[in-house]
């Protein structure tokens, strides 16, 4: 079970989860494949293959989650209602095959740098969502309505 699942809240569903991009495990092959013969192909692609595996970005409805680490594991969890910033960061080969990194900034020091992903402008769109949602709930509409005059 990913992390991402077994950290989530009562009423808290996973709105995306980041995906390394098809070109990365294209090179990790490409390494198994050239490389192999001398063994340090094998190395590359069996390091790649374990940061795919142990690295993790994730929207929900209410956190952004990164987590990384085979034996330590290291995470960062941002609330969406208090993202800041969201930045994308894309590349020449990134907008033609299309992925990046996305920065997110909350208030104080707070700050996720993804890894990597693939789609990274939904991310961004959800986040924005996320976002959008998270303080449209957080105003109560009872107290927008004004109060009965009394006659």
């Amino acid at each position: 079970m990913s992390y991402v699942k077994s950290s989530l809240g009562a009423d808290e569903d996973i709105l995306m989860v980041a995906r390394f991009p098809w070109p990365y495990h294209v090179v990790a092959w490409g390494a198994l494949i050239l490389l192999g013969v001398v063994g340090v192909g094998v190395l590359i692609w069996a390091l790649m293959l374990v940061h795919f595996a142990t690295t993790e970005s994730a929207l929900t409805t209410r956190r952004v989650v990164y987590k990384k680490g085979l034996f330590t594991r290291e995470t960062m969890e941002l609330g969406v209602s208090t993202v800041e910033q969201i930045e994308l960061h894309q590349g020449f080969w990134g907008r033609i095959f299309g992925f990046g990194v996305v920065e997110i900034t909350g208030t104080g020091d707070s700050e996720i740098r993804t890894h990597p992903m693939a789609d990274p402008v939904k991310f961004r769109r959800l986040v924005t969502d996320a976002r959008s949602q998270d303080r449209a709930i957080a105003v109560d509409p009872a107290a927008q309505e004004p109060a009965p005059a009394h006659a």
